[in-house]
């Protein structure tokens, strides 16, 4: 058992800290807003900066006697005197190395809490009061937020203006700012899948919700070897890989279901497999997964394998908080905060499939609306960015659409409506869908 002695700290290096922070006004300006009394050890340390904050926070002029004065006044005397105050001073030869020394009591701080920690790992995990996943979510919560813990230093406009003339330099070179959804007009609609966005994908049953993904996901983890996450809450893994390979190696998924592939076509599958056994793909098929559920997942799969883009299939088969007081409305407006919310932890573009409501199927034209987002609660709100699919063969229509002054056959057609953007305009844009493969691709 660890004793409280044995807790990792370094007070000379506090001391040195407090007495630079004395002395330096200009170290002071830089680091008070980053730093908490709780990475001071010594409860001494803890109450003199805690009392330089109050001051810094009140515009009260910072120097040993008016420092002094305020603990005379919170009667804490017999905790720091005005010789302490003093001899804290003198240690201080130099503040050149103040950010170095922050540093090291930054990671002393971070050691303690594992400690304590892991102390709540042990009590957690032996009396099994709460839910497992929900145990080692809000474990993995902490663990992100101390990991996070430190940047002593805000990001300076330099940096931020840097940031943006990349992006603009990427736009200009015809590059993305995202990754590549697969689909060339989208990419140039939504530049890519954007971090942190919310992407949502919405549709009626049978419009091809599910291939759009695995197209995406295609081009992602197979071509360009992006590390993706999907939470399949519908199909089984298996069902996903298969269409996958169908979708790499263009046999037909009835072929591949049925085993009816000559040899020749068994080698393509052959080195389908190989293609897929190598792609940074990682697939959880858990079904009714809870938002707290999936952060957990997801952090772990973040941490772990570096995932670059999540998708979910899809979003009303997800649960919320669990509370017998709200309608699913409101449990779905938590659920796409908390998505939104992930993204924007893990730095990350996630793409939400969703469907939408029978609303869609009383039109003449059968075209989808924001409003038809089904449970829809703040989804519209949460979202960067809202693409809707339609086919027009699905609902036997055989006349020609015309998309951007172009028409098109009825037959493969896939009206993909980008209905929100936040990065630029909203338009429908004409994909080919292949029912034999269950495959997006542009129409060229």
């Amino acid at each position: 058992m660890i004793q409280v002695q044995d807790l990792p700290k370094n007070l000379d290096v506090e001391r040195n800290i407090l007495g630079a922070l004395l002395i330096d006004k200009k170290s002071l300006s830089l680091v008070i807003n980053y730093l908490k009394e709780d990475i001071f050890y010594d409860y001494k340390h803890k109450l003199v900066f805690k009392t330089i904050r109050e001051m810094y926070d009140k515009n009260i002029p910072i120097d040993i006697t008016t420092l002094y004065q305020r603990i005379i006044d919170a009667k804490q005397t017999d905790q720091v005197n005005a010789y302490y105050l003093s001899e804290m001073t003198k240690d201080v030869v130099s503040t050149a190395h103040l950010e170095t020394h922050i540093e090291l009591i930054i990671e002393l701080y971070k050691r303690r809490m594992l400690v304590l920690l892991g102390g709540e790992l042990v009590v957690g995990a032996t009396n099994g009061e709460a839910e497992t996943m929900d145990f080692m979510a809000e474990v993995s919560k902490k663990l992100i937020q101390l990991q996070e813990f430190g940047n002593i230093y805000e990001k300076m406009m330099e940096d931020i203006i840097m940031s943006i003339n990349y992006s603009r330099d990427m736009a200009q070179k015809g590059g993305l700012l995202g990754f590549n959804t697969g689909f060339e007009e989208l990419n140039n609609t939504l530049c890519g899948w954007v971090k942190p966005d919310l992407v949502i994908v919405a549709a009626r049953p049978g419009m091809g919700k599910t291939a759009f993904m695995l197209s995406s996901i295609y081009q992602l983890a197979c071509l360009d070897s992006v590390p993706v996450a999907v939470f399949s809450l519908e199909m089984s893994s298996e069902q996903l890989v298969e269409r996958l390979e169908s979708i790499s190696s263009q046999l037909p998924l009835k072929w591949l279901r049925m085993n009816t592939i000559d040899d020749a076509q068994r080698k393509v599958l052959l080195r389908t497999d190989d293609l897929l056994l190598t792609s940074p793909i990682h697939i959880e098929d858990m079904g009714g997964i809870s938002v707290t559920q999936l952060r957990a997942k997801a952090t772990i799969l973040k941490q772990k394998y570096g995932i670059k883009v999540i998708f979910i299939d899809y979003l009303q088969l997800m649960s919320g908080t669990g509370k017998s007081n709200q309608n699913r409305e409101q449990e779905v407006s938590y659920i796409s905060r908390s998505l939104k919310a992930l993204a924007k932890e893990l730095e990350v573009p996630i793409i939400a499939l969703s469907q939408l409501s029978r609303r869609v199927e009383e039109r003449g034209d059968k075209m989808p609306q924001l409003s038809d987002l089904r449970e829809s609660g703040s989804i519209e709100q949460d979202a960067d960015a809202v693409i809707m699919l339609m086919r027009p063969h699905y609902y036997e229509m055989t006349e020609p659409i015309e998309i951007g002054g172009k028409e098109y056959a009825t037959n493969d057609l896939v009206i993909c409506k980008v209905e929100k953007n936040r990065h630029g305009s909203t338009k429908n844009i004409a994909l080919r869908f292949l029912p034999e493969t269950m495959k997006f691709e542009d129409y060229e």
